[in-house]
């Protein structure tokens, strides 16, 4: 029979200050490697809360975003202009087309595609005239609907 004494050996060697490393590298562990975009955040921005950090690269995107469209409506400036002096260029030969006889006009116009679509003197494509909606009328109970 075991006396009540060498029962207790065991729990007095105590496992409490292993398992307190253990824990604290298996956090260090998974908060480090779960932040590393915070970190690189930090590098770039400096030791702020991530409130900041994304304030700070919502106004980069957007000054980003501000740049690009001012380059292209530059470009689309670019183009337009041109794309103006290749037809400034061309009001030349256009004048001596529109000395072509007119029955070649009378043609075109009786054809049923440019009967759909009015074209203006230049040769640009108009659309049809679309009619506006109605006033907008406030609204009104039926006469079988009440609110009694």
């Amino acid at each position: 029979m075991k006396k009540p004494d060498m029962l207790l050996t065991d729990i007095e060697r105590s496992i409490f200050a292993k398992a307190l490393v253990i824990s604290i590298i298996a956090h260090a562990a998974l908060l480090g490697g779960t932040s590393f975009s915070l970190f690189a955040d930090w590098g770039k921005y400096g030791v702020h809360s991530p409130s900041y950090i994304n304030a700070q690269k919502s106004k980069e995107n957007k000054e980003a975003e501000a740049e690009r469209r001012k380059a292209a409506a530059e470009e689309k400036a670019a183009e337009e202009a041109k794309k103006a002096e290749a037809e400034k260029a061309a009001a030349p030969a256009k004048d001596a087309k529109a000395a072509a006889p007119a029955a070649t006009n009378a043609a075109n116009a009786a054809t049923p595609a440019t009967a759909a679509t009015p074209a203006a003197e230049d040769g640009k494509v108009t659309p049809p005239e679309v009619e506006p909606l109605p006033p907008k009328k406030e609204f009104q109970l039926g006469d079988d609907l009440s609110l009694d």
